[in-house]
């Protein structure tokens, strides 16, 4: 690597920390007076549209940022930073603590950034701040269906008004299939896709038998929304013991699913069953050993009274994108199912 000037180097490193500051004051200018007033100056950010060129444009993505905060910190706890000549590098990594008017959040935050002596000065010519993908496995390149599933349902908003029950719930059933990568290069593409349709047209007809509406698919992840708990719940069972008869049937193409269900309020415009309750649901199947059902704390309590759902001993687990614990039920769907499962859940 190309080793610069010292100076240089500290110029680089000292600004993730100034952008912290400048954003703990609220001070727009100050974050502003950080970067070159060039027309080419460019700002990233995780947003589908907050690619931002020219200084104008990077001053109303602060300015955006700030306006939708009540306080934003920055801890940076990784930073490197090197340079040739006229130009550094700075790339850090941290915790973003955002107070938004309806929540506290920690988000890991990621920044980088490349400066030029601009006059004497460092400046930035290009900043890039996001925050990580939260459902991105470690060791996997690209995020689960079930985790694009539930960002689309975010950006999208569906009306689901109509599916509201009479406690004003929508319950939230999210499936999808265990290592169908795996099963994929395993089967070939042409056997695979043949898995595939039988596997959709299993969880759709067992869907619509229980009153399910179908919110979205992607790959081999779904979505579906019902006005009944118990019914949500039903389905996940009658789902796994007809893909268990597939099973049977089909020994050389076996299919294993994880289902995971969560029940929200909803209400017209509501960011919260938008934004926590569909990611729960989702981060609960994502976590899910595969040939089992889990749901939340919630459903269990809305659901256990009707007495014909057995539910396993509860367990307190960390989901990733949700700050704390979060106590999830395993659903007993067939005789030699164990209702505390052992399994290798993905953390």
């Amino acid at each position: 690597m190309m080793r610069g000037s010292r100076a240089a180097e500290a110029a680089a490193l000292a600004v993730p920390y100034k952008f912290a500051e400048a954003y703990a004051r609220r001070d727009l200018q100050g974050v502003l007076n950080m970067f070159a007033d060039d027309r080419d100056v460019v700002f990233i950010g995780t947003g589908g549209d907050e690619r931002r060129v020219g200084i104008a444009e990077v001053r109303e993505q602060i300015k955006r940022n700030l306006d939708q905060s009540r306080a934003l910190f920055f801890r940076f706890d990784w930073v490197r930073a090197s340079s040739a000549g006229p130009v550094a590098w700075v790339a850090a990594e941290g915790v973003m603590q955002a107070e938004l008017a309806q929540a506290e959040l920690d988000i890991p935050v990621r920044f980088t950034g490349v400066l030029e002596v601009i006059h004497g000065d460092w400046l930035l010519v290009q900043a890039h701040l996001s925050t990580p993908a939260a459902g991105q496995e470690a060791g996997e390149s690209f995020p689960s269906s079930l985790q694009v599933l539930a960002e689309a349902v975010q950006e999208e908003r569906p009306n689901l008004e109509t599916r509201r029950g009479p406690d004003g719930t929508v319950t939230l059933l999210f499936t999808d299939i265990e290592d169908s990568s795996v099963l994929n290069e395993k089967l070939g593409d042409i056997r695979w896709m043949e898995l595939l349709r039988t596997h959709n047209q299993i969880v759709r007809s067992q869907a619509a038998r229980h009153a399910g509406y179908e919110v979205k698919s992607y790959g081999d992840g779904f979505m579906f929304a019902f006005r009944s708990g118990r019914e949500a719940i039903r389905c996940a069972i009658d789902l796994q013991r007809a893909i268990e008869r597939h099973n049977e049937e089909n020994p050389d193409a076996p299919l294993r699913i994880r289902c995971g269900l969560h029940a929200g309020e909803m209400v017209r415009e509501d960011d919260d069953f938008f934004g926590r309750n569909v990611v729960l649901a989702a981060r609960i199947a994502d976590w899910a050993p595969p040939g089992t059902i889990w749901v939340s704390s919630l459903l269990k309590a809305l659901t256990e009274s009707f007495g014909d759902i057995t539910f396993g001993r509860g367990r307190s687990v960390q989901l990733k994108g949700l700050s704390g614990t979060q106590r999830i039920y395993e659903v007993t769907w067939q005789e030699s199912t164990h209702p505390d499962h052992e399994g290798a859940p993905r953390a």
